[in-house]
């Protein structure tokens, strides 16, 4: 009896320090399993805007290339030597700058001497008239013959012929020593010249540089005859009743003035099948040089109403275009939606997404479809994402 209560105690005591064991055991697991769990990483990170709703036009876009307003080429009209080349190759001219000099000693001696020349064939003319008006009296009384008198008719015509000639001859001498001072008819940018001062120039030594207008600015594009017809149609129903064109530079960035279209081509190109269309734009600080190309838009039409999204946002696959959103949850998810016209920074989203919905812009390759991330919103001026 005694031996069976001992062994009784002895299993129980067995089973005791089994129990606290195990209990031990599965405390430093669980203790493992924590620090395990406060090791794990956080979740990524991304930047999120949200589908907005706003006003929209209707739009086209082509490829322009700006052209200068109005350019003009600076020659010599005179031959002589260079004396001065008074502006900066590249900089800002107003017009009736004088750019260039040619030396005007010879031209100013030339002036002179026609203007002599005017004052020896007036004192003629006096005399001459003074003969004439002589014999003409004498005529009148019998005393002088008609011969005499038409010859004296005769030298005061030559005279008055010498007279006109010699004005004539001053004239030119005045316009070449103006020629030797070379302004600019027009305000504009001027480009390198192609002469230095000490050099003979002359009118068979080209363009001496070139002034272009820069400000406003024509910027030409082309349209198909698909497009034109549609703007035609457009504005004789009524649904456009303005046309707006934007540009965007090469570096993605706005232009901050309209344009004007001020010109339709009359005819469609045989060989690319388009019409011609330009439009004038300011460009008061100089930003729109000649050659440069740009994407040009046109803004026509009532706004409507459309849902809207960054760029950034948009993603491709071969099923098409899709967005990923963040949902309530801080799950990612992929929905594909379709797009419709590009706005500037933003595009339309004609079905798939919902005003409000929050789609990732930043960090996309980051994450997958049903991953758990952290959702910045997209910065505003000022501030500054935490995404990276």
């Amino acid at each position: 009896m005694k031996s069976e209560y001992a062994g009784s105690l002895l299993g129980g005591a067995l089973l005791g320090a089994a129990f606290l064991a195990l209990s031990g055991s599965l405390s430093v697991l669980n203790a493992q399993s924590g620090e395990a769990q406060s090791d794990a990483p956080p979740p990524p990170a991304v930047v999120v805007a949200p589908a907005v709703q706003k006003a929209v036009s209707a739009s086209a876009e082509f490829i322009g290339q700006a052209e200068a307003f109005h350019s003009v080429d600076l020659r010599a009209r005179v031959t002589g030597f260079l004396t001065d080349r008074s502006f900066t190759e590249g900089g800002l001219v107003s017009e009736g700058d004088v750019l260039y000099v040619i030396d005007p000693a010879e031209y100013e001696a030339a002036r002179d001497a026609a203007q002599a020349r005017v004052e020896n064939v007036e004192a003629t003319i006096e005399e001459a008239e003074a003969q004439l008006e002589r014999y003409e009296k004498l005529a009148t009384s019998g005393t002088a013959s008609e011969a005499a008198l038409d010859e004296a008719r005769a030298t005061a015509g030559r005279a008055r012929a010498d007279l006109a000639a010699a004005n004539a001859e001053l004239e030119q001498a005045k316009l070449n020593l103006g020629y030797t001072q070379i302004d600019t008819p027009i305000s504009g940018r001027i480009g390198q010249s192609s002469i230095d001062t000490g050099n003979l120039v002359s009118p068979d030594s080209g363009i001496l540089a070139t002034v272009v207008a820069v400000d406003p600015i024509y910027v030409t594009f082309s349209v198909t005859e698909r497009d034109y017809l549609a703007y035609v149609d457009a504005v004789d129903s009524g649904a456009v009743d303005d046309v707006r064109p934007q540009i965007t530079l090469v570096n993605g960035q706005q232009y901050p003035e309209d344009g004007e279209i001020d010109f339709i081509g009359t005819s469609v190109s045989a060989e690319t099948g388009t019409i011609p269309v330009r439009a004038t734009f300011p460009n008061p600080d100089g930003i729109l040089l000649p050659g440069q190309f740009m994407n040009v838009t046109l803004m026509a039409g009532t706004p409507s109403e459309e849902i809207v999204v960054p760029q950034a946002a948009l993603q491709q696959n071969q099923a098409g275009y899709f967005v990923l959103i963040v949902d309530a949850n801080s799950k990612v998810e992929q929905r594909p939606v379709t797009i419709g016209q590009r706005l500037r920074t933003e595009t339309v989203v004609q079905s798939g997404l919902q005003v409000g919905e929050q789609v990732i812009v930043e960090g996309i390759q980051k994450v997958r479809p049903g991953a758990t991330v952290t959702a910045v919103p997209a910065e505003t001026p000022g501030e500054t994402s935490e995404a990276g």
